[in-house]
């Protein structure tokens, strides 16, 4: 029993094939096809209900609503891949996401641009197909979405309008 239970803890760390680094609040996580680098900070805040918060704790980031246990991402956040094409480059703010955040396609074209609405904490959302072509744009609230969205319908593209998350009927010509 005292050999297996190293044996497994050594099995856990190789198993989660991540590698992070440290230096002064800034961090750097290496997993097999991507690397995350980002900012972590020992401030507390004061939790607001129905928030999420991103945290950073034995070498992997989490998400929770309404806590956290760890030290909250606050600054700079970019995911690369193995390339080191970046693929993701956002700005936390106390463990929540803050200003414009950007995807990317591998073949560097914009995928997605999202900011966060003041007043109500919509998403403001536009996605792009790999060939640049706009295919979304619209909000997005309480993960139902109201605005436009280019849809493939066998092979062609329709237009769709979303209201709160339902799509509405076609207008009338």
């Amino acid at each position: 029993m005292k050999r297996i239970l190293p044996l497994l803890i050594i099995l856990s760390f190789a198993a989660l094939n991540t590698a992070a680094q440290y230096y002064n609040g800034q961090v750097r996580v290496d997993s097999l096809d991507r690397s995350f680098l980002f900012q972590v900070t020992d401030a507390t805040p004061r939790l607001h209900g129905h928030r999420f918060y991103t945290w950073f704790k034995s070498g992997r980031i989490h998400t929770t609503e309404d806590g956290y246990y760890g030290k909250l991402l606050h600054g700079y956040y970019k995911v690369v891949d193995k390339e080191r094409r970046l693929l993701e480059e956002g700005r936390f703010k106390l463990g929540a996401k803050k200003g414009v955040w950007r995807t990317w396609h591998e073949n560097g074209r914009l995928k997605t641009m999202t900011r966060k609405r003041l007043w109500d904490g919509a998403w403001r959302i536009e996605a792009f197909a790999p060939d640049g072509q706009r295919i979304k744009k619209g909000f997005e609230k309480n993960n139902q979405f109201t605005g436009r969205q280019v849809e493939m319908v066998k092979d062609s593209a329709v237009v769709v309008i979303y209201r709160n998350g339902v799509p509405q009927p076609a207008a009338k010509k």
